[in-house]
């Protein structure tokens, strides 16, 4: 309450905590709106950090309407106070393809201005450029040079678009070899591309012995293949449905939990539907019902059947598929500091639209009653 009074007496320091806490969701509801809100009369008073934040949201249309132009002009603003991720930001805005208007001249000069700075992904995309010869001239050697700056710096996408020009003989003499010491360095990291390109060279024998096995796994791993049916109460990686793990593991009876949820206990209506989900080959009625019991327990306040409900919207597991009910349960469950609530809102970030996160995280608050 200190910092929002402090807020709303105009304190720029405290409009952009506050901007801050709603954009990640410390310790509130995440709400783009209100972050936006707070960060526009920060940025009017000058700050840097706030003008960045504004454009960002007006550039992707998260927390208020979609506008390419107050986008650049706020990124623009921060830009000029020299930060080099807001001259990143702006090369990224200046070079996207929204609306069919590009200006890879000027996203260029951003580039270089962040790049001069040390910004890796700016040094990174300023390779990109000269690789392709998009607002820059093409040069193949200086991109060369830009990725491996980056490259001996750990930087993944770096590595692997080395590895893509050593693939290519792109003004390197052509060398599977040293790609796939890149690739898999990038793999490593986690990034799919990499794993998808390793995997390639792993099926064709390029650099490393044939082996059809390791490139399924790659091509998996990349996003290539993944179990939809969902049926065992898992899914990918970040985006699983979890156990409470303040409870005692379930009875192998689940009888007892039977009426106990009848009468309204939430804590037996989550290990109810936990069991029904992980039986022997459960049947679609028991994951409808599963969904009907997280339903119950997520209404009554418990945070790890939100996180499951949320799972299975976006999955469409015992529910219709609603990506904006399964962002509003993540978006509640992750404000009370669930870490496995905000690791599967990264895991589905990209599913929903600006529109369908908005509209959930005013949901969201609506149904906490959070002022």
């Amino acid at each position: 309450y200190t910092l929002r009074t402090n807020a709303e007496a105009g304190d720029v320091e405290a409009e952009l905590a506050l901007a801050n806490a709603y954009h990640t969701g410390d310790g509130v509801t995440q709400n783009y709106a209100e972050a936006a809100f707070w960060a526009e009369k920060a940025a009017k008073q000058g700050n840097a950090a706030a003008q960045n934040l504004l454009g960002r949201y007006a550039f992707g249309g998260l927390g208020l309407e979609q506008d390419r132009t107050t986008a650049l002009k706020w990124l623009r603003a921060a830009a000029k106070q020299g930060d080099p991720q807001h001259l990143y930001d702006l090369g990224v805005a200046l070079e996207s393809d929204s609306d069919g208007r590009t200006d890879p001249e000027a996203a260029a000069e951003a580039y270089e201005a962040a790049a001069a700075l040390g910004h890796a992904d700016a040094i990174v995309a300023l390779g990109a450029m000269a690789q392709t010869g998009r607002g820059v001239a093409q040069d193949y050697a200086r991109a060369k040079a830009l990725y491996e700056k980056a490259a001996a710096a750990g930087h993944a996408r770096a590595q692997n678009n080395l590895g893509l020009l050593y693939v290519r003989g792109n003004g390197v003499p052509q060398d599977y070899e040293r790609a796939v010491s890149l690739f898999t360095a990038a793999a490593e990291q986690g990034l799919k591309p990499a794993m998808r390109n390793l995997g390639v060279m792993y099926e064709n024998a390029f650099g490393v012995p044939l082996d059809e096995i390791r490139a399924a796994e790659l091509y998996r791993a990349s996003g290539g293949a993944s179990d939809t049916q969902n049926t065992n109460a898992q899914v990918n990686s970040g985006g699983a449905l979890i156990y409470d793990a303040r409870l005692l593991p379930l009875p192998d009876d689940l009888t007892g939990l039977e009426q106990q949820a009848a009468n309204g206990d939430p804590v037996a209506q989550f290990q109810l539907g936990w069991g029904l989900l992980n039986g022997t080959a459960p049947r679609q009625a028991d994951i409808a019902r599963a969904a009907n019991l997280f339903t119950a327990a997520a209404t009554a306040g418990h945070t790890p059947a939100m996180v499951n409900l949320g799972v299975m919207y976006f999955q469409g597991q015992g529910v219709a598929q609603d990506y904006v009910l399964g962002q509003m349960w993540l978006t509640r469950a992750a404000s009370s500091g669930l870490p496995e609530a905000q690791s599967a809102l990264d895991f589905y970030a990209n599913l929903p639209t600006p529109d369908q996160i908005n509209q959930a995280q005013q949901m969201a608050r609506s149904s906490a009653k959070q002022p």
